[in-house]
């Protein structure tokens, strides 16, 4: 999957990881779609996609490996990556590495994430529509298919734990196309809603304290 010489050459595992671990929350919503999860088609290669009911777990691990600059499949099946990369035991697995499960009776059905760790017999993924969202599920390690780990250089994820420009421009356009702000801002992981929501908190403080400064100065001039 490289042509760098073998001393730039190392796993994407940690970078991967990290990266996915940002989106932890977003989820599809009940009403509408989510602009965060048709972000991630839109980054895995399939912007024709437009609802967040469509399964989604390989657009989320294409989404991740494209944002620290790395190819996907180009498919939203998620058993086509059961020949990504190169393949290591599950004993040696690390996080980030892709592992890829059995689902359904069929030879094309599966669901796939990110390696968080084993423990008993489940083996515990981070990854995309789990439960309708981005999350850490376990699963039985007898449908494990396949563990990938990317052997290339890897750069480290250009964006911080907040919040991609992908995706805070759809949260703010789903405001733009009739949403309220607290739908967009549902969009948005976790830490960026607490940090959205602190945001807002400091402007109101502000609005009450012109407020206040207004009605003392008008009380003072007689009105």
């Amino acid at each position: 999957m490289s042509n760098l010489p073998d001393s730039q050459v190392g796993n994407a595992s940690s970078a991967l990881y990290e990266t996915a671990k940002t989106y932890e929350g977003v989820w599809e919503w009940s009403e509408g779609h989510n602009p965060a999860v048709l972000a991630f088609f839109a980054a895995s290669g399939h912007p024709e996609i437009k609802d967040d009911e469509t399964p989604w777990c390989a657009a989320f691990v294409g989404a991740v490996l494209g944002e620290i600059g790395l190819p996907n499949t180009g498919s939203l099946l998620a058993r086509s990556y059961e020949d990504y990369g190169t393949e290591v035991s599950l004993s040696e697995a690390i996080q980030g590495d892709i592992v890829v499960l059995q689902r359904g009776s069929s030879t094309w059905q599966g669901h796939v994430g990110f390696f968080h760790k084993l423990q008993g017999d489940k083996v515990y993924l981070l990854g995309g529509n789990q439960r309708n969202q981005v999350n850490i599920s376990g699963y039985s390690k007898s449908k494990i298919l396949s563990v990938r780990r990317v052997s290339v250089a890897a750069p480290k994820p250009k964006r911080k734990a907040t919040q991609s420009t992908e995706l805070r421009a759809s949260a703010i356009g789903a405001v733009a196309t009739g949403g309220t702000v607290a739908t967009a801002v549902s969009g948005l992981h976790g830490n960026t809603q607490l940090i959205v929501a602190g945001a807002g908190v400091v402007i109101l403080l502000a609005f009450l304290w012109i407020a206040r400064k207004r009605i003392a100065r008008g009380l003072r001039d007689g009105w």
